[in-house]
This record gives C-alpha cells, sequence and structure tokens, in this order.
C-alpha cells in the first residue's frame, strides 16, 4: 500500500484491538480503512498507545492525497470531534487518512 501524502510505496499493517491498520514509516499518517477509526477512539488508552505517536509534518499537513486503496481523490474535511483536525477521507471506500499526531488529537479531545 503506498502512502497517500509522502508516497512511501510500504506502509507497515499492524493490529490494534483485532484491527488492522497501515501506518506510513516514513511520515507518520495512519490509513483507517471504513469503522476503523470510530472503533478505535472508543478504546481505553492503553490499548490504542501505539497509534498515539507521531508529530505533525508541516509539509504534508495541507498537500493533497490520494486513497491508497481504489486511488480516488481524498476530501479534507474538518473532524467533528475536533475542528483543528482535517481529515482526508475517501468518498468511494469511506476509508480515513490521519497526518501524523492527529489520531493523538481526536482521542485526547474533550468529549461534549
Amino acid at each position: 500500500m503506498k502512502c497517500p501524502k509522502c508516497g512511501t510505496e510500504n506502509m507497515e499493517v499492524f493490529s490494534v484491538r483485532k484491527v488492522a491498520v497501515e501506518r506510513c514509516s516514513s511520515c507518520g499518517g495512519i490509513w483507517f480503512d471504513a469503522r476503523e477509526l470510530s472503533q478505535l477512539l472508543d478504546q481505553d488508552a492503553r490499548h490504542v498507545a501505539s497509534l498515539r505517536r507521531g508529530s505533525v509534518n508541516v509539509q504534508l499537513e495541507g498537500k493533497k492525497g490520494f486513497c491508497p486503496r481504489d486511488g480516488a481523490e481524498l476530501l479534507r474535511v474538518y473532524s467533528s470531534i475536533d475542528h483543528s483536525v482535517i481529515l482526508d477521507a475517501c468518498a468511494e471506500c469511506r476509508g480515513i487518512w490521519l497526518d501524523g499526531g492527529e489520531f493523538e488529537k481526536l482521542f485526547t479531545a474533550p468529549q461534549s
């Protein structure tokens, strides 16, 4: 799978609570297939510690990306959880890309 932002060819696949996600070893971004992000945001902090790493890469933050599953251009959408986070979402497969450090922002956002 190719990283939608930096173009690294091989993203690392790992499981968190039986959910397989892909992380770019170069930029730290994470790909979530449909419904995976919401599943993992509901987990206890100790279970998702591996997703809470990473830092924002300013050069890639505003860059348009393409879905690693189907090649569609990703839509940039403000998160309803934290409006400072802009999700990159695929309208075709419903997958979501988070740049490095964005999972942490969503996970620690105050719940309303």
